[in-house]
Protein backbone atom coordinates (compact mmCIF):
# COMPACT_ATOMS: atom_id res chain seq x y z
CA UNK A 1 0.00 0.00 0.00
CA UNK A 2 1.67 3.72 -0.94
CA UNK A 3 2.16 5.95 1.30
CA UNK A 4 -0.65 8.57 2.05
CA UNK A 5 0.43 12.35 2.20
CA UNK A 6 -1.12 13.74 4.61
CA UNK A 7 -1.67 16.78 4.09
CA UNK A 8 -2.87 15.77 0.42
CA UNK A 9 -6.42 16.28 -1.17
CA UNK A 10 -6.13 12.73 -2.54
CA UNK A 11 -6.57 10.47 0.37
CA UNK A 12 -4.07 7.35 -1.63
CA UNK A 13 -1.15 10.07 -3.23
CA UNK A 14 1.86 8.46 -3.02
CA UNK A 15 4.58 10.42 -1.65
CA UNK A 16 8.09 10.92 -2.45
CA UNK A 17 11.50 11.92 -0.23
CA UNK A 18 11.50 15.36 -0.99
CA UNK A 19 10.26 16.14 2.09
CA UNK A 20 12.23 13.74 3.82
CA UNK A 21 14.98 15.29 6.80
CA UNK A 22 18.29 15.29 5.51
CA UNK A 23 20.93 12.85 6.17
CA UNK A 24 22.35 15.44 8.92
CA UNK A 25 19.56 15.50 10.83
CA UNK A 26 18.47 11.89 10.42
CA UNK A 27 22.37 11.44 11.65
CA UNK A 28 21.62 13.32 14.49
CA UNK A 29 18.07 12.32 15.54
CA UNK A 30 19.14 8.44 15.77
CA UNK A 31 22.97 8.88 17.21
CA UNK A 32 21.18 10.73 19.96
CA UNK A 33 18.51 8.84 21.07
CA UNK A 34 20.88 5.39 20.59
CA UNK A 35 23.41 7.48 22.98
CA UNK A 36 20.77 8.67 25.26
CA UNK A 37 19.51 4.59 25.71
CA UNK A 38 23.28 3.79 26.12
CA UNK A 39 24.23 6.71 28.56
CA UNK A 40 20.78 6.08 30.75
CA UNK A 41 22.05 2.02 31.11
CA UNK A 42 25.54 3.46 31.71
CA UNK A 43 23.93 5.53 34.72
CA UNK A 44 21.37 2.86 35.62
CA UNK A 45 24.41 0.43 36.28
CA UNK A 46 27.16 2.51 37.76
CA UNK A 47 24.60 3.97 40.11
CA UNK A 48 24.28 0.68 41.80
CA UNK A 49 28.15 -0.09 42.15
CA UNK A 50 30.14 0.26 45.27
CA UNK A 51 32.54 3.38 45.20
CA UNK A 52 35.86 2.45 44.06
CA UNK A 53 38.19 3.60 41.34
CA UNK A 54 36.36 1.45 38.35
CA UNK A 55 33.07 3.04 39.55
CA UNK A 56 35.06 6.58 39.88
CA UNK A 57 36.25 6.12 36.44
CA UNK A 58 32.42 5.00 34.96
CA UNK A 59 31.10 8.27 36.12
CA UNK A 60 34.16 9.85 34.66
CA UNK A 61 32.78 8.39 31.54
CA UNK A 62 29.34 8.87 32.20
CA UNK A 63 30.19 12.85 32.57
CA UNK A 64 32.72 12.51 29.12
CA UNK A 65 29.92 11.23 27.30
CA UNK A 66 26.98 13.42 28.94
CA UNK A 67 29.04 16.64 27.54
CA UNK A 68 28.80 15.32 24.34
CA UNK A 69 25.45 14.60 24.34
CA UNK A 70 25.27 18.21 25.39
CA UNK A 71 26.83 19.95 22.28
CA UNK A 72 24.87 17.32 20.11
CA UNK A 73 21.49 19.06 21.35
CA UNK A 74 23.22 22.41 21.18
CA UNK A 75 23.70 21.35 17.35
CA UNK A 76 20.38 20.18 16.88
CA UNK A 77 18.67 23.10 17.80
CA UNK A 78 21.52 25.28 15.96
CA UNK A 79 20.75 23.29 12.83
CA UNK A 80 17.21 23.50 13.34
CA UNK A 81 16.90 27.19 13.68
CA UNK A 82 19.20 27.45 10.50
CA UNK A 83 17.30 24.93 8.26
CA UNK A 84 14.01 24.74 9.85
CA UNK A 85 12.15 21.37 9.76
CA UNK A 86 9.56 19.85 7.48
CA UNK A 87 6.00 20.66 8.10
CA UNK A 88 4.42 18.39 10.58
CA UNK A 89 1.52 16.12 9.32
CA UNK A 90 -2.15 16.62 10.77
CA UNK A 91 -4.53 14.57 8.52
CA UNK A 92 -6.64 12.53 10.47
CA UNK A 93 -4.59 13.40 13.48
CA UNK A 94 -7.31 14.85 16.43
CA UNK A 95 -6.21 18.21 17.78
CA UNK A 96 -5.37 16.86 21.23
CA UNK A 97 -2.93 14.32 19.44
CA UNK A 98 -1.43 17.26 17.82
CA UNK A 99 -1.07 19.39 21.24
CA UNK A 100 0.65 16.31 22.70
CA UNK A 101 2.91 16.32 20.22
CA UNK A 102 4.00 19.96 20.27
CA UNK A 103 4.12 19.56 24.12
CA UNK A 104 6.38 16.37 23.96
CA UNK A 105 9.11 17.73 21.33
CA UNK A 106 9.35 21.18 23.08
CA UNK A 107 9.71 19.14 26.40
CA UNK A 108 12.14 16.79 24.49
CA UNK A 109 14.39 20.11 23.46
CA UNK A 110 13.78 21.29 27.32
CA UNK A 111 15.24 18.35 28.80
CA UNK A 112 18.11 17.42 26.55
CA UNK A 113 19.74 20.12 27.74
CA UNK A 114 18.67 20.20 31.06
CA UNK A 115 19.69 16.26 32.21
CA UNK A 116 23.14 16.69 31.36
CA UNK A 117 23.45 20.37 32.91
CA UNK A 118 21.78 19.29 35.83
CA UNK A 119 24.35 16.29 36.21
CA UNK A 120 27.08 18.60 35.27
CA UNK A 121 25.84 20.74 38.43
CA UNK A 122 26.03 17.72 40.80
CA UNK A 123 28.76 16.24 40.11
CA UNK A 124 30.57 19.87 40.07
CA UNK A 125 29.13 19.91 43.69
CA UNK A 126 30.81 16.67 45.00
CA UNK A 127 34.20 18.52 45.25
CA UNK A 128 35.57 15.90 42.71
CA UNK A 129 37.87 16.36 39.42
CA UNK A 130 36.23 16.07 36.73
CA UNK A 131 37.96 15.13 33.21
CA UNK A 132 37.09 14.55 29.68
CA UNK A 133 38.20 11.21 28.82
CA UNK A 134 40.82 11.94 30.85
CA UNK A 135 42.11 14.40 28.15
CA UNK A 136 41.29 17.44 29.60
CA UNK A 137 39.64 18.69 33.37
CA UNK A 138 35.99 19.57 33.09
CA UNK A 139 35.49 22.78 34.92
CA UNK A 140 33.34 22.94 38.06
CA UNK A 141 29.88 24.85 37.83
CA UNK A 142 29.47 25.50 41.27
CA UNK A 143 31.68 25.31 44.48
CA UNK A 144 31.37 21.98 46.46
CA UNK A 145 27.72 21.52 48.37
CA UNK A 146 26.49 18.07 49.82
CA UNK A 147 23.21 19.95 49.59
CA UNK A 148 23.37 20.87 46.26
CA UNK A 149 24.66 17.79 45.04
CA UNK A 150 21.93 16.00 46.19
CA UNK A 151 19.35 18.23 44.90
CA UNK A 152 21.23 18.00 41.47
CA UNK A 153 21.22 14.79 40.96
CA UNK A 154 17.38 13.74 42.31
CA UNK A 155 17.01 16.26 39.58
CA UNK A 156 18.81 15.18 37.07
CA UNK A 157 17.53 11.41 37.83
CA UNK A 158 13.91 13.08 37.35
CA UNK A 159 14.96 14.49 34.08
CA UNK A 160 15.92 11.14 32.88
CA UNK A 161 13.02 9.29 33.21
CA UNK A 162 11.09 12.03 32.46
CA UNK A 163 13.23 12.20 28.92
CA UNK A 164 12.46 8.53 28.49
CA UNK A 165 9.27 9.12 29.06
CA UNK A 166 8.72 11.48 26.42
CA UNK A 167 11.35 9.60 24.26
CA UNK A 168 8.72 6.56 24.37
CA UNK A 169 5.21 9.04 23.71
CA UNK A 170 7.46 10.39 20.44
CA UNK A 171 7.86 6.81 19.29
CA UNK A 172 4.70 6.08 20.21
CA UNK A 173 3.08 8.67 18.11
CA UNK A 174 5.57 8.49 15.46
CA UNK A 175 3.93 4.39 14.90
CA UNK A 176 0.98 5.32 15.18
CA UNK A 177 1.27 7.45 12.42
CA UNK A 178 3.15 4.95 10.46
CA UNK A 179 1.04 1.61 10.84
CA UNK A 180 -2.68 3.14 11.38
CA UNK A 181 -2.66 5.92 9.25
CA UNK A 182 -0.35 5.40 7.30
CA UNK A 183 1.37 8.63 6.34
CA UNK A 184 4.97 9.74 6.01
CA UNK A 185 5.74 10.72 9.95
CA UNK A 186 8.26 7.73 10.55
CA UNK A 187 9.66 6.99 6.79
CA UNK A 188 11.00 10.46 6.74
CA UNK A 189 13.05 10.19 9.42
CA UNK A 190 13.95 6.77 9.16
CA UNK A 191 17.97 6.27 7.82
CA UNK A 192 16.53 4.25 4.67
CA UNK A 193 13.46 5.95 4.67
CA UNK A 194 11.15 4.28 1.79
CA UNK A 195 12.74 1.10 0.86
CA UNK A 196 13.08 0.26 4.87
CA UNK A 197 9.01 1.55 5.34
CA UNK A 198 7.91 -0.81 2.35
CA UNK A 199 10.19 -4.09 4.20
CA UNK A 200 7.93 -2.87 7.51
CA UNK A 201 4.70 -3.09 5.87
CA UNK A 202 5.38 -6.85 4.70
Amino acid sequence: MPLKHANSDTAGDAVGPAEAYDWFAKTLHWGMAAALLGLGLLGYYMSGQPFSLRTFKLFDLHKSLGLIMLGLAALRLLRRWQKGAPEPLTQDAKAWELLLARIVHLALYVLMFAVPILGWIGASASGLPMTWFGLANIPSVTPADKEVQDWAFLLHEWGVWLLLACVGLHAAGALKRHFMLKDETLVRMLPFGWALAARLRR
